[in-house]
């Protein structure tokens, strides 16, 4: 926790002497909301960023999801949640597009391996559409988690953000033993604070 708190303010510093060029945004993401049945996981994260140029946008993120579960069969049900946060860097480019990166430390429910780890980093790459309509801009993006795309599934709990996966990879030689990729989808509406 304490490096993310430095990375956070490291950059809130380094951009602190020239504030007069960027102009800032508060940024409100739905992330993979999804219901069924079966349980469901909704969430989001709050956003702020500074604003270069139109082109660059970066700042901290707070992050809250929860997630639901129920077994028809057995009547067993289940919750949990995650709160974080962290950072983020998006370049919009073309007027329609971005890519970008999102690293945060997230509170982990799912510690059935090692249950010390309360605390998972995740480290998304990834991009999408970023187009401004009058004064919201929204932002449609796919991200690749790079952290959860390397670990042990053997040996490592899975991410908090695990439910929200949806890219299945199938077997064809076992169709049983498909797995999601550790790619979700996030929306996001930037509303401007302030003019340069």
């Amino acid at each position: 926790m304490k490096y993310l708190a430095f990375i956070i303010g490291l950059l809130l510093f380094s951009t602190a002497g020239k504030a007069q060029s960027y102009h800032t945004e508060i940024g409100v993401e739905i992330q993979a909301a999804s219901f069924s049945t079966h349980g469901g996981t909704f969430g989001g994260a709050l956003k702020f960023a500074l604003v270069e140029e139109e082109a660059l946008a970066f700042g901290p993120s707070l992050r809250y999801q929860y997630m639901f579960s129920k077994n028809h069969t057995t009547g067993a049900s289940g919750k949990s949640s995650t709160i974080g946060g962290g950072v983020f860097l998006h370049y919009r480019f073309l007027e329609w597009f971005f890519l970008g990166t999102e690293m945060e430390l997230l509170q982990n429910p799912f510690v059935f391996k090692n249950p010390d780890k309360k605390w998972r980093l995740t480290a998304f790459l990834g991009g999408g559409i970023s187009k401004s309509f009058g004064p919201v801009r929204l932002n449609v993006g796919i991200l690749y988690d790079v952290v959860d795309g390397f670990r042990d599934p053997y040996t490592t709990d899975p991410s908090p953000l695990s439910r929200d996966y949806f890219f299945k990879l199938q077997n064809p030689n076992n169709p049983g033993a498909a797995k999601y990729l550790p790619i979700i989808y996030r929306i996001a509406f930037f509303f401007p604070l302030n003019n340069r």
